[in-house]
């Protein structure tokens, strides 16, 4: 009978090569795109047999699946840190914006994967995983955040849903082009540009 400490190992063994499949997964699909990561290229990017991987994924859908769920996990610890902080709505998008840019630079690959199976992978039950990805990833939606702001006087009337869907297209399309396109863009700068222009667009007349 295998010992409590010999079980915990062995489940931690496990959590780093799932996680190193992963890790290598998305470094496939970002570099050759969706259709050319096969089980195959992941193991030799990985350096195991592709029997390693069947072992701990069950096919090419449950890697592409957890790769989605690690980079959902990863980017809403980032933006909920980073909100979480502030205490006005300004803040909160800069945070929004700055924790965005940081994602995507520090966890490139992993970024561009999620982006890729998005557009490309299919769930079980056929339909196009991005249909079921979640388009709000932290706790409180942006539209409540500039409701409650306009409420206080904090930022001018204007469409809430207009807003918010702008500061989303910023991140899922702007920074998200810009960093495919270039490795080396400085989306740092382009998460304070756009935080400056929502403040200047947003704020009380006279503010």
């Amino acid at each position: 009978m295998a010992s409590k400490k010999e079980g915990t190992d062995r489940t931690f063994i496990e959590g780093v090569r799932r996680a190193q499949i992963i890790e290598c997964a998305a470094d496939v699909i970002a570099e050759s795109g969706y259709a050319r990561a096969t089980m195959a290229e992941i193991a030799k990017r990985a350096g195991i047999a592709k029997s390693v991987i069947s072992y701990h994924f069950a096919d090419k859908s449950e890697v592409m699946q957890e790769i989605i769920r690690t980079g959902i996990e990863t980017y809403t610890k980032l933006i909920e840190t980073r909100t979480a902080a502030e205490s006005t709505a300004s803040g909160k998008v800069r945070g929004y914006l700055a924790a965005s840019a940081e994602f995507m630079v520090a966890h490139r690959s992993l970024n561009l994967a999620v982006v890729e199976i998005a557009f490309n992978a299919l769930g079980p039950d056929g339909q196009p995983l991005r249909a079921t990805m979640p388009m709000e990833v932290h706790s409180v939606p942006f539209e409540q955040v500039l409701r409650d702001a306009q409420a206080s006087g904090e930022l001018r009337e204007f469409d809430v849903q207009v807003m918010a869907g702008l500061l989303r297209s910023a991140v899922t399309h702007t920074m998200v082009m810009a960093i495919r396109a270039d490795p080396g863009a400085d989306l740092a700068a382009y998460a304070r540009e756009l935080a400056a222009t929502f403040d200047l667009a947003t704020r009380p007349q006279g503010g």
